[in-house]
């Protein structure tokens, strides 16, 4: 690490053990209701009418997986505000909303007309928001979406209007010591004059760690935007805000993202961010400035190090576009030659099943190609995961809750840590594919709600199937026998759809690969 970054990371504190206080975090999840979120009411999508403190409810602006976003009045100064308010979800847990205030309270520290302007933290009845200046231009998100519509792309003397401003924001945002961790058009917002803003601070870092928790409902959101340390769990400073920074350029230039995942599989897309380089941008834009490609390319390193360090030297260099040298390498994604299923019907059907079922289905694909590599992390990997479906023994209850989050914590790392390992005697892509499936199950295991671990289950059965191709493997049989377990899981009714599920006796299955 330079000393530039050390200099500027010490206003950064490492997170402290969090064990038990994420303990909510986890019961939140084990608690929540089985319905799906198409039907769910509570006191937060109330009528217009409905107050909080001096606020007073006109309509729903938006929502997203954690909070809901309306247009309110202050009655005690006679303007229009946002107001924030946790889902009723995590209003039960103290931890969460204690979290969520103090990050908010943060955001007071940053003056900056590049970041939206908070006033103030209405709290009752056990409920809790953040009232803010109201952004009425719509979103970056918004413009993508229209010129998405019209054919048309967004102009680069826009492009750097809005980059300049969004890297001032985030120089300021790292002058006072936050990091905002969820940069990305949907959180990049107009004003009435075009200026954009920076919002979501608060909510990002509060939740950051809860939507990691197995649990149910909607999910919250794709990695689509996420650093390659903030994909692997670890430590973020302000060079993560910089590279989701770098993938919001590159969406504006390009007009779609650097890297999407497979069937929607969040530990796909995860994937390439940490090891597939980012394609050309030249390849998809042409007339781009040698300047603003170079720019791009260093905030979209894959090492922190690399990137600029900080909101404020990215600003300089914004400001020095013309100068800065053009340093663009061409990159190419290899494409599979081997038979693709279709992982988003897959996906579908398992969704039906309660999310123990799905890691189980994983687990079951993933055994079936673990003799093509026999790294013990595989076994580890696989095994951890197992460990969450089966053992009828090990109970719900709020004991348990410690064990719980660090399987979670254990299985996102691990998760990360067999890819790279291959086997010469077998042949490196095919052991590689076994070691994406082993890394996959673990994922789905560890997967924020149903709708994930299916799509990261569906993952794990295409790179299955691509190990038994690449060693002309028995991959018709491989797909007969998984169906088989499909029908089996839904057979034993364990749970209803979009529920946790109960556990599977140890002797569920008849073989067990050994």
């Amino acid at each position: 690490m330079n000393s530039d970054q050390s200099a500027n990371d010490q206003h950064f504190s490492t997170p402290a053990d969090e064990e038990n206080s994420l303990i909510d975090d986890i019961r939140v999840v084990l608690e929540r209701h089985s319905q799906k979120p198409a039907v769910e009411k509570d006191a937060h999508s109330t009528p217009p009418g409905w107050r909080l403190a001096n606020y007073e409810v006109l309509k729903l602006l938006g929502e997203g997986g954690m909070a809901r976003v309306y247009r309110a009045f202050d009655h005690n100064t006679n303007r229009e505000v946002a107001l924030k308010v946790l889902k009723k979800e995590y209003q039960a847990s103290s931890d969460i909303c204690a979290r969520f205030e103090r990050e908010a309270a943060a955001m007071v520290k940053i003056q900056h007309e590049n970041v939206v302007h908070v006033y103030d933290f209405p709290a009752e009845r056990g409920v809790t928001g953040i009232a803010m200046e109201l952004l009425a231009g719509g979103s970056l998100r918004t413009l993508l979406k229209i010129g998405k519509r019209r054919k048309r792309s967004m102009g680069v003397k826009a492009i750097v209007r809005f980059a300049s401003q969004v890297s001032a924001g985030l120089a300021a945002a790292h002058d006072a010591g936050v990091v905002h961790r969820d940069i990305k058009p949907a959180n990049l917002m107009l004003d009435d004059n075009g200026n954009l803003k920076i919002v979501d601070f608060g909510i990002v870092h509060a939740m950051e760690r809860a939507t990691w928790l197995t649990g149910l409902g909607r999910p919250i959101g794709t990695p689509a935007y996420m650093s390659p340390e903030q994909c692997k769990g670890e430590r973020v400073g302000p060079s993560s805000d910089i590279y989701s920074f770098g993938v919001t350029m590159f969406e504006l230039c390009a007009g779609k993202l650097p890297f999407t995942g497979q069937a929607d599989s969040p530990f796909a897309l995860m994937l390439k961010h940490i090891y597939q380089p980012v394609p050309d941008i030249r390849d998809l834009r042409a007339n781009l400035p040698d300047w603003l490609v170079g720019v791009i390319k260093k905030c979209l390193a894959k090492e922190p190090v690399e990137r600029f360090p900080n909101g404020s030297a990215l600003t300089a260099a914004i400001e020095h576009g013309p100068d800065q040298p053009r340093q663009l390498e061409q990159h190419t994604e290899s494409v599979s030659k081997t038979t693709q299923i279709n992982t988003r019907a897959i996906r579908r059907q398992l969704e039906c099943l309660p999310q123990r079922a799905i890691v189980a289905w994983a687990c079951r694909c993933a055994r079936r190609v673990q003799h093509l590599n026999k790294d013990q992390r595989l076994e580890r990997a696989i095994a951890m995961a197992e460990s969450a479906v089966y053992a009828s023994d090990v109970d719900e209850s709020s004991t348990s809750l410690s064990n719980a989050l660090l399987r979670v914590q254990k299985l996102r790392a691990i998760s990360f840590n067999v890819v790279p390992t291959s086997d010469p005697a077998v042949g490196n892509d095919a052991a590689a594919a076994a070691a994406i499936a082993a890394a996959g199950a673990s994922a789905c295991a560890a997967a924020r709600c149903a709708a994930d671990a299916a799509a990261d289950a569906a993952f794990v059965a295409q790179n299955a199937m691509n190990a038994l191709e690449l060693i002309k493997g028995p991959a018709p049989g491989f797909w007969k026998e998984s169906q088989d377990d499909y029908k089996r899981l839904v057979a034993a009714k364990l749970g209803p759809e979009g529920t946790i599920g109960k556990r599977l006796p140890d002797d569920f299955w008849h073989s067990n690969f050994c």
